[in-house]
């Protein structure tokens, strides 16, 4: 059955939120486990990113760095959710067509945590590239299980005819 195109982008958008959020929680936690702020990854990460702070221990928890990092990041899972979305309607027609979407989570999963890396060069000592690529994994497996619950289709066996 197709899916509308209002259909897809609301759920992208939800995908996003899912994504988006679950690896903000694990952020904050990995934080909070630390002895820090539930936010210091992403004001250090926005101060980085968006105001040139090389030195982590000299950046402050304020709402500039947070949600300059948040929301950019925000917007970010939207557009994945919205990218994922179109192509887990793309696979409802085919299992073979899975392999389009898992191509492009690779990917660009690889790409934007690689450049998140590199983008904070000068506060990378007091981010974890581990808690990143958890964090990372985490969203890209919640936004991948809401949108297989949503495209029921991709869960029915498929026949391969050779």
């Amino acid at each position: 059955m197709p899916v509308n195109r209002a259909t897809l982008i609301s759920q992208g958008v939800l995908a996003g939120c899912i994504g988006y959020a679950t690896l903000a929680v694990i952020v904050s936690i990995v934080d909070v486990s630390n002895g820090r702020s539930a936010f210091q990854s992403a004001a250090v990460l926005g101060a980085s990113i968006f105001y040139g702070a090389t030195d982590a221990s000299q950046v402050q928890v304020i709402p500039e760095y947070v949600i300059a990092y948040n929301g950019a990041h925000l917007l970010v899972f939207l557009l994945l959710g919205i990218i994922g979305s179109v192509l887990a309607a793309v696979a409802d027609r085919g299992r073979q067509l899975w392999y389009v979407g898992s191509f492009f989570f690779i990917f660009v999963g690889f790409h934007a945590i690689g450049a998140l890396q590199a983008m904070a060069e000068g506060v990378r000592a007091s981010i974890s590239a581990r808690m990143i690529w958890v964090a990372g994994v985490a969203a890209a497996i919640a936004m991948g299980a809401y949108l297989l619950r949503v495209h029921p289709a991709m869960r029915r066996p498929q026949r391969w005819d050779g």
